[in-house]
């Protein structure tokens, strides 16, 4: 009987949560998975969730989901508009991803992001069937992922307004700061965002962000205290895999086996390319590596011509859930890279690529290569044990890929040293103890 209740008790420390996002709840993707790992252990029937894309969700960590697409928007009726996810209906989902965000993730254009707002301004998604969803599970606070869509927000702000709740905002890339006036819709998207965004401050109660430059950044935009919460990763189960795994961690005396996990979108494939082209190069020298290259989405003909040389390099193709950790356990050095285009630059500065502590977390040493400017990069060279590449021109690579290969007999202490800054920096029970911290804060307050 003690027992019993002592559960009981601990479940009425969790609020009932309306997590808001475009992505869903993953155990693959890396927002979706980023997502997962703030509400891991949270009471499912205190957690639902509300999201924009056709995605197929995960019901590990919750399994009441609302979701509303881009299509349905479009060219259904508006008493047709959304529809509930839950285990039962599951399967009745064929896509993973909407035509429209796939042509817009292969052509971000401002003028596309523009359309799609006014699209959803019109408001066909507010009907009957979100209403009934909302009112079965009467949230208690939001935990809203700002996006660069104006449309989420006002969604957001109408749910919020409507339960009378506090929003948490949570954000993990910068869409608030306006660009290049030469960029006329770009900047006119930003402006319009950053000005509904004074409207919608006044329900945020507490701010999440990726990081210590976006946190420094946005306390002075909002003039409210934010809080720095990675992605986090659970470092025994890493380890334990790593344990139990039969693979010889050694590396070979005349290879080093190099692997990059995760989206070659904004141009990213543009650096996965020169380092394609100095690997051959480099071969010649005797000194030999080999470029294996883990995306889910197939890129188009062109990008694959570009980053696909076996045996140097090679196109694998997207990796099984159940085995991606087993599998970057394969590798002697794990690759992050960042675009080098001024535009993408601009998008991801303030970001931290949610591949860094799974990398970490690998007991792996990390080839980092972007701009030094960017988070992620800065991040690597000031916490992690990594090798850094902060000029795309091949002389650099060249001279960087020498010094990975000159210092293999020590790569593996390098990664032993990185897996306690995991530990240290990114364990998932301590971040998703911000978590909740914040949101019992935020209700209490409200």
């Amino acid at each position: 009987m003690y027992g019993k209740n002592k559960v009981m008790l601990l479940k009425q420390d969790f609020q009932r949560v309306l997590f808001i996002s475009h992505n869903a709840f993953s155990t693959t993707l890396n927002n979706g998975k980023t997502y997962s790992s703030f509400f891991e252990g949270w009471p499912k029937s205190k957690l639902a969730q509300l999201y924009f894309q056709n995605e197929k969700p995960n019901f590990n960590v919750c399994n009441n989901y609302f979701h509303i697409t881009d299509e349905q928007v479009l060219m259904n009726k508006k008493k047709n508009i959304g529809k509930k996810i839950d285990e039962t209906n599951f399967n009745n989902i064929q896509k993973t991803q909407s035509s429209v965000h796939s042509y817009v993730r292969k052509n971000p254009k401002a003028i596309l992001t523009l359309i799609r707002d006014i699209v959803w301004g019109i408001n066909r998604w507010k009907n009957r069937n979100l209403l009934e969803w909302l009112n079965e599970f009467k949230p208690e606070v939001i935990f809203f992922v700002g996006g660069g869509s104006l449309f989420s927000y006002k969604i957001t702000k109408f749910i919020a307004s409507y339960f009378n709740i506090p929003i948490v905002l949570y954000f993990t890339d910068d869409y608030l700061t306006i660009p290049s006036k030469t960029k006329t819709i770009e900047w006119l998207n930003s402006k319009r965002l950053n000005k509904y965004l004074k409207k919608f401050n006044k329900s945020v109660d507490k701010i999440f962000v990726i990081g210590d430059d976006m946190k420094m950044e946005y306390q002075n935009k909002f003039n409210k205290q934010c809080i720095s919460v990675m992605n986090s990763v659970d470092t025994e189960k890493y380890n334990v895999i790593r344990l139990k795994s039969e693979i010889n961690h050694g590396v070979e005396k005349s290879k080093i086996k190099i692997a990059y996990f995760g989206g070659i979108h904004l141009n990213r494939w543009k650096t996965i390319s020169v380092l394609s082209q100095c690997i051959r190069e480099i071969q010649k020298e005797g000194k030999h590596f080999d470029l294996d290259i883990y995306c889910v989405e197939k890129p188009a003909k062109e990008i694959l011509e570009e980053i696909h040389h076996p045996p140097y390099s090679n196109f694998k193709g997207g990796v099984n859930e159940e085995h991606i950790i087993s599998k970057m356990m394969e590798y002697d050095v794990l690759l992050h890279v960042e675009s080098f285009d001024t535009n993408m630059i601009f998008k991801t500065r303030l970001s931290i690529s949610t591949k860094i502590p799974e990398y970490l977390a690998c007991s792996k040493p990390i080839l980092g290569i972007g701009p030094s400017e960017i988070s992620s990069i800065k991040y690597l060279k000031r916490e992690t044990e990594s090798f850094i590449i902060n000029n795309i021109d091949k002389v650099t690579v060249l001279k960087v890929l020498n010094e990975i290969f000159n210092k293999k007999d020590e790569l593996n202490l390098i990664g032993e040293v990185n897996y306690l800054l995991a530990h240290k920096n990114h364990d998932s029970y301590k971040e998703r103890e911000k978590i909740k911290s914040g949101i019992t804060s935020a209700v209490k307050q409200y």
